[in-house]
Parts: C-alpha cells; sequence; structure tokens
C-alpha cells in the first residue's frame, strides 16, 4: 500500500466515524432502533431548519445534504492530514 493510499484509507475511514459520531451525538437516548437513527439524524436537521429558520422544506432538504456533505469532507481532510502526519514517507 503506497502513501496515497494511506491518505485516502485513513480520510476515508476518520470521514466514516466522524458521521457515525455526529449521528450517534443527535439520535442518543432515541426510542428509535439504531438502525434508523441515520435518517431521523438527517430528518431532525431538516425540520430545524425548515422550522427553527423559517426556511422552506425543499430548500431544507437541500441545505441538509450539503452541511452532510460539508461534514464528511471535512472528516475526510482531517484524516488524509493525520495520515501525512503518521505515515510520513521517509
Amino acid at each position: 500500500m503506497n502513501y496515497m493510499n494511506k491518505a485516502t484509507t485513513m480520510g476515508m475511514l476518520i470521514s466514516f466515524l466522524g458521521l457515525i459520531g455526529l449521528i450517534t451525538a443527535m439520535s442518543i437516548g432515541s426510542h428509535f432502533p439504531i438502525y434508523q437513527w441515520p435518517y431521523e439524524a438527517f430528518q431532525g436537521i431538516a425540520f430545524s431548519l425548515s422550522f427553527g429558520l423559517g426556511l422552506s422544506v425543499s430548500i431544507s432538504y437541500i441545505v441538509t445534504c450539503v452541511l452532510v456533505f460539508i461534514a464528511a469532507s471535512v472528516f475526510f481532510m482531517l484524516g488524509a492530514k493525520l495520515s501525512r502526519c503518521l505515515f510520513r514517507a521517509k
């Protein structure tokens, strides 16, 4: 496994774990089964945007998708940067 693959793999792993952590933080204490937590977290963000900020429903879903993509991207970049620091080519 070369250097770039390690950074990409670590980035994907940290992105996945970060999203799971966010979903868990938002859904902990919920009465829903654990397999419904991602759906409920997504719906909760969309509801908060729609009800709290007064956005239309379709705009809130679009903004929620963008926010989830941004969170995944940030976690990926952090994981890739961490991998580059840990597995620095010598």
